[in-house]
């Protein structure tokens, strides 16, 4: 199943935060899109290009995004029981723009604090 995808060992790595990170950006960039705000009808072919390599690669990084937060924050997240109720529903109501938000502030200073550590 999709959920075992990623292995905590695997979540807590470099190459995870990058990835995750890339992720972010690329949902925050199809964001416009999803609120109906870009009309590619009327742009060039050449203008078109990357809001259809976006449109592609966009859903694999929000799917990407939205699990592996979730598996992060079930598994290995070790904030207080307060803040954790927080992520919770922050990422519960917010969708894959609340796992960006959780990336941003909760998973990617976690992972750099364990960096420094090892």
């Amino acid at each position: 199943m999709i959920w075992n995808w990623f292995k905590d060992e695997w979540l807590v790595t470099r190459q995870a935060a990058k990835l995750f990170f890339i992720s972010t950006l690329l949902v925050l960039a199809l964001t416009p899109a999803f609120l109906g705000k870009i009309d590619t009808n009327t742009m060039s072919f050449w203008a078109r290009l990357p809001w259809g390599i976006l449109g592609i690669l966009g859903p694999i990084a929000l799917f990407f995004l939205w699990f592996g937060m979730w598996r992060y924050w079930i598994r290995i997240d070790r904030s207080s029981r307060w803040e954790k109720r927080t992520w919770f529903v922050v990422q519960l109501l917010g969708f894959w723009w609340g796992s960006c938000l959780y990336c941003f502030f909760v998973y990617l200073p976690q992972v750099a604090r364990r960096a420094k550590i090892a």
